[in-house]
């Protein structure tokens, strides 16, 4: 198994209705999201930290996948496609993201 693991940072001042919007976008995708093999998680930022420190995130996304080719497909896939060219790039969304080995031992 193979998990994507997404952080998001929203452009500042950060904007309630702004992050309102994208969460309910990434809500959206995450409740169809392509060739995933589990859940797609959707988080959000508890406010416990300056929002104005660099190192925080607005919200996060995670799913898994059987394998590595899944994930590559997934990466290609319209839908996820046009999650990035209408979402996240228009809104000046930036993102690390991290895909980790989860296969039991």
């Amino acid at each position: 198994m193979l998990t994507h693991t997404v952080l998001f940072r929203l452009p500042r001042p950060l904007d309630a209705a702004q992050r309102a919007d994208f969460v309910a976008a990434l809500q959206a995708f995450a409740a169809d999201a392509p060739l995933t093999a589990g859940p797609v998680t959707v988080t959000t930022d508890l406010g416990l930290r300056d929002p104005a420190n660099p190192r925080v995130a607005d919200a996060s996304l995670s799913t898994t996948f059987a394998d590595v080719d899944s994930f590559t497909a997934y990466l290609n896939h319209p839908r996820h496609q046009a999650m990035v060219t209408k979402v996240l790039e228009p809104s000046g969304v930036t993102w690390l993201s991290m895909q980790a080995d989860t296969s039991p031992s």
